[in-house]
């Protein structure tokens, strides 16, 4: 079974609107690990959360309250509690029950506080970045091989990145031989140069999510039919571990 897998976004909602037909979600199967973080950085003063966040004193504050307040209790699915752009063009909310089924099984979405997660996990608002550390210690190292494990342990062996080099960092190292990891790129050709641009990177990743639900793909090679917003697939550019697609500004 071909894994696809998203970074999570900085930004969450805290009353997303679920649709009314989408089942109870499930626990996040990494809770036991999620738990001692919480504990650590419930523990953090904002000035401490400040730091370790690196981000403002207003941001650090919401996010001593959001610690203060976390339980491993409740939640909203993950695929709706994000809002990133990625997560604005993926449209959860209009996927199907059947989407949300087939999502279930193939897409992951990673997270630094709660690892790698199905779309219906619940999940509650948090503040964390996988780049950033806690009591001096990498959170790469604390949940080493879990996002690899995720997408490879059951030998699968083909998982597509749709994520940034952050998170996409969590998985390379413990990449096999016999394990294949294809990279999507979405380029922009301006003035003369083909450039990636971050923001349309991001709505390009969250559309292509879509595509692969919709369309059930279960091979990368399916993926160089994607169209959307100017992109098209750019062969040249392109090998057995990296898809380009190209639009022009």
């Amino acid at each position: 079974m071909m894994k696809v897998f998203l970074s999570p976004a900085k930004n969450m909602r805290e009353m997303p609107a679920v649709p009314a037909d989408v089942s109870a979600a499930a626990a996040p199967r990494y809770l036991y690990k999620t738990e001692g973080l919480a504990a650590s950085l419930r523990d953090k003063a904002p000035y401490e959360l400040e730091s370790i966040l690196q981000t403002s004193p207003q941001i650090a504050l919401r996010a001593a309250a959001l610690y203060q307040d976390w339980t491993n209790e409740g939640g909203v699915p993950a695929v709706y509690a994000y809002d990133g752009l990625a997560y604005k063009y993926l449209e959860a909310e209009t996927l199907t029950a059947a989407d949300l089924q087939f999502a279930q099984d193939h897409l992951r979405l990673f997270s630094a506080f709660y690892g790698p997660l199905r779309p219906l996990d619940a999940i509650q608002p948090y503040r964390l970045e996988l780049a950033h550390k806690l009591d001096g210690k990498s959170l790469y190292d604390f949940w080493g091989r879990a996002f690899y494990d995720d997408l490879f342990a059951e030998g699968d062996g083909v998982a597509v990145n749709l994520a940034s080099s952050e998170y996409s960092k969590a998985v390379r190292p413990y990449l096999l031989p016999a394990d294949r990891m294809v990279t999507c790129e979405f380029l922009t050709y301006r003035k003369g140069k083909l450039r990636c641009l971050a923001t349309v990177a991001k709505m390009a990743r969250g559309r292509m999510a879509r595509y692969i639900i919709e369309n059930r793909i279960e091979a990368p090679e399916q993926l160089t039919f994607f169209d959307w917003n100017g992109f098209q697939y750019e062969q040249s550019l392109s090998d057995n571990n990296t898809l380009a697609f190209i639009t022009r500004d």
